[in-house]
This record gives structure tokens, C-alpha cells and sequence, in this order.
């Protein structure tokens, strides 16, 4: 028998019947209560009176919504849902002692008489109030986008120019500016339209505040006034000498070339922008000399050409100190021009001293031998004359400064060939006579020749 039981799924099937049947009896008969809990959003009201008290308020943990629990019959509950209650904090209410309010929850739709009883969580909440200040801000336009080829933006005009904005002191202090963010990319005509006020950081990130924050003016007015742009380069004039003994040597610029806008037929008519050489001078330096000049003082049309960017240009003079080389160089390297042939010509010196006068740099290898020296003798006649040299092959920025002093001695072909440079002794009386005092003797005689000669002419 006790097999048949346990093994008789018919009567287990009875059985569960028969347990359901006597429950839903009970639950007719009694129809007893339940608790049951449902969560509704938490409205705020009165929020003015903090905020006309120069408050901004913030409930704790951003809560949006409350857990309400009500009791009422089994049978009622169906008919029972979250749009049956409101749940709201009156900050009318508000204890700044304690900093909290009460959580009221109000049962609608005439349920009261299925709702036994209602409670909510939490029942106070906690507001944390801040407060409000007020700030002016000059607007600030940042374009978005680079200009099409050839053109700059000029200026952009923003209506207002000015805002106010409201916010609790912690945000406030978040804010370094606000502005307007316009999209430039690819324009070359004049634009306009309108801007949301947008706010940045002190590292003039953009950020969103939300509610946090609030502008007097919602949408901001701007015109975009676009030139034409060119590049310019810079001429740069240097006046004055240096020191004596000091060489200018050239110039750096920070920039060359400056990026100059304005109106089509002016900037079209301008390549060149000229530094003047009043402006830099390098008169009696022996070092260098740095200037700053701002570009904008020098465009021909100031009125109607600008620098978009930085015109601010500094310029440094390079100044440096030259040497001085001594070179020891033969006499017989100097080139006679315009010699004659009936003529013989010798130097009273075997070699003479040549200063030349440079930067190391150029002086660095030079040697006597890179020297051509040259001598005019095509007025000369018969005589001893003092050396005049002009000199040929020099590297660049070398030149000579002094040589010397010599003599070139003149004497016939017919008196030449027996002139020596070296001493000759008469044979009279022994004396030694120097080829310089024979070329001297003998133009002396030549010269008392032609004066006999045109008295005795000018006698006949």
C-alpha cells in the first residue's frame, strides 16, 4: 500500500490541485494584507526660495527618486501602481541648521481607500547649498578651421561683447573665460551668424556645465571680416661704420618674411617691406648690436595693411674685430707696367714688408706668394722714384694697410747692363760708389745735358 502511494503520480497531481483550491478559498474568504514597495521619482518644489536667497542648492547623492512601501489587501494590489503616489521635498521646508528637508509622498487618484497604510525611504534628505555669484565676462572668439589659401581673418565683430553668468562659487571659479567657437574652415569672403556662449578653463579647454551655470545671453551675434593675405619679405638697412679696427660682418633676423593682410589692389602692390638704416646702426661698434623693430611701424599703408601675427622682429648686427698680418715679400715680384725697353729697373730693396689687414678667418693661409704687386713706371724716366704698389690677388675682405717705403731705380739700357746693386769701386781713388749713386749721377747728367742743350737753342 505504501508503494502505491509514493509511486502514484495521479495522486500526487490530486493533491497539488487540491492544496491550490483550499488556498484560494482562504485568500476569497480572508483576503488578508500585504506590503508592497515601488519606487517613484522625487519632485522638488519651492526650489526659488534658495535661489531668490542668492543660493544654489544640490540634493545629497543627486537623488531622483524614493522607495515608497504601502500595505493593502491582496486583491486591491493589482490595482495599484508608481502613478498613484508623488513623492516631492519643499525646501520651503529647509533647515539650514541641520541642512536637511522632510520627504513627503501623497497618494492620488482616490486610492486611499485601497491603501492602508504608506511609508517612503528615505524620509529626510540632506540639501547642501552654495553660494551664487555673478560675474562679467568679455566674450572672446575662437575661429575653428584655417582660412582658404591666400586669405586671414581681420576681425570678427561679437554682439554682445558681454555676458553675465550666475553660477555657485565653486563652479565660478572653474571658469577662466567664455567665448564663441566660429568655423572658418575654407572661407575667403566675409561671414556672419550666431554662437552658443561657450565656457573654458584656465587652460582653455572647453567645458560643459550644464545647469550649473547660466548666461544672461543665450545666443551671440558675430561677423567674420576676411583679407586678403601675402607674404612680405623684410629689407633690412644698417647704417653707420664701426669702430676702426672693426668689421661688420652681416645680420640675423628672427624672421625674413612677415605674412601681411589688407585690401586686394594695396597688398598686390607690395612685395618688400624696408627696415630704414636709421633705425639700425652699427656707428663705432666692436661688438655686436641687437635691435627689436616692430614690422607694423614700417608698412607703407599702415591704415590699411596689417600683421595678423606676431610683427614683433629682432635683429642682431654681427660686428666683429680684424687682424693684422705682416708679410716679408721680394721686390723682384713686382710688375712693372708700362716699362721700357731702352729702360733698366732695380729697387733699392731686396724685399719690403706688406701689413694686411682681415678677419682670422680670411687671413688663416694667406701667403706672401698669393700677393701680385704691380707698379705704374710709364711716367717715369731716368731717376730714383719712391714705390707706389697696387695689389691683386687678395682673398675677400683682406687688404693691405701699409707697406714699406722703397725706391725704384731708373737708369739707361745703355748705363744698365754695368749698374749693380752691389757696391762698384772707381778705379781713381778707390772709393766704393752704390748703383743708386750711379743712377743718381747719371740722371743728374742728363739733366744738365738737356739744360745745356735748350740754352744753347734758345741762344741761337
Amino acid at each position: 500500500m505504501k508503494i502505491k502511494i509514493t509511486h502514484n503520480l495521479g495522486l500526487k497531481i490530486i493533491s497539488v490541485i487540491v492544496a491550490f483550491l483550499i488556498w484560494l478559498i482562504v485568500v476569497n474568504v480572508s483576503n488578508p494584507s500585504m506590503d508592497e514597495t515601488i519606487s517613484i521619482p522625487l519632485e522638488v518644489r519651492n526650489g526659488d526660495v534658495l535661489t531668490n536667497a542668492g543660493l544654489a542648492y544640490e540634493i545629497e547623492g543627486n537623488r531622483t527618486s524614493v522607495t515608497v512601501t504601502c500595505t493593502a489587501r491582496i486583491q486591491d494590489q493589482s490595482n495599484i501602481s508608481r502613478a498613484d503616489f508623488q513623492a516631492y521635498i519643499d525646501l520651503a521646508d529647509y533647515y539650514p541648521a541641520t541642512g536637511t528637508v522632510p520627504v513627503y509622498v501623497e497618494v492620488l487618484n482616490n486610492k486611499e481607500s485601497l491603501i492602508q497604510s504608506v511609508s517612503v525611504r528615505p524620509s529626510v534628505l540632506r540639501v547642501h547649498t552654495e553660494e551664487i555669484q555673478t560675474k562679467d565676462f568679455d566674450l572672446i572668439a575662437n575661429t575653428v578651421g584655417g582660412e582658404a589659401a591666400g586669405y586671414n581673418v581681420d576681425s570678427i565683430e561679437l554682439t554682445p561683447s558681454m555676458v553675465t553668468v550666475k553660477a555657485p562659487e565653486s563652479v565660478m571659479g572653474r571658469i577662466s573665460s567664455v567665448g564663441v567657437e566660429i568655423n572658418t574652415e575654407g572661407i575667403s569672403s566675409d561671414i556672419s551668424g550666431t554662437a552658443a556662449p561657450v565656457f573654458y578653463d584656465a587652460n582653455g579647454n572647453s567645458m560643459n556645465l550644464g545647469e550649473e551655470a547660466k548666461v544672461d545671453v543665450e545666443e551671440i551675434d558675430y561677423y567674420v571680416h576676411v583679407v586678403e593675405s601675402k607674404t612680405m619679405t623684410l629689407d633690412f638697412q644698417v647704417g653707420g661704420q664701426p669702430a676702426e679696427g672693426y668689421r661688420y660682418t652681416g645680420l640675423e633676423a628672427s624672421a625674413e618674411a612677415v605674412n601681411v593682410t589688407g585690401p586686394h589692389d594695396i597688398v598686390a602692390a607690395v612685395d618688400t617691406i624696408t627696415i630704414p638704416a636709421d633705425v639700425l646702426s652699427v656707428e663705432g661698434a666692436t661688438s655686436d648690436r641687437t635691435y627689436t623693430v616692430d614690422v607694423e611701424d614700417y608698412l607703407p599703408d599702415p591704415e590699411n595693411m596689417s600683421i595678423p601675427w606676431d610683427s614683433q622682429v629682432t635683429i642682431t648686427l654681427r660686428v666683429q674685430r680684424l687682424e693684422r698680418r705682416t708679410l716679408e715679400i721680394s721686390t723682384n715680384r713686382i710688375i712693372q707696367e708700362g716699362g721700357q725697353d731702352n729702360y733698366h729697373y732695380t729697387f733699392d730693396q731686396a724685399s719690403i714688408d706688406v701689413t694686411v689687414e682681415g678677419l682670422p678667418e680670411e687671413l688663416e693661409g694667406l701667403e706672401a706668394s698669393d700677393l701680385i704687386m704691380e707698379m705704374d713706371v710709364s711716367q717715369m724716366g731716368i731717376g730714383s722714384y719712391a714705390g707706389e704698389l697696387t695689389f691683386d690677388g687678395l682673398p675677400d675682405g683682406v687688404q693691405v694697410v701699409d707697406y714699406s717705403d722703397f725706391h725704384v731705380l731708373i737708369s739707361s739700357r745703355e748705363i744698365g747692363p754695368g749698374v749693380s746693386s752691389a757696391p762698384a769701386t772707381s778705379e781713381a781713388g778707390g772709393e766704393t760708389t752704390s748703383a743708386a749713386e750711379t743712377v743718381e749721377a747719371a740722371a743728374q747728367e742728363s739733366s744738365i745735358e738737356q739744360t745745356e742743350s735748350g740754352s744753347e737753342t734758345a741762344a741761337q
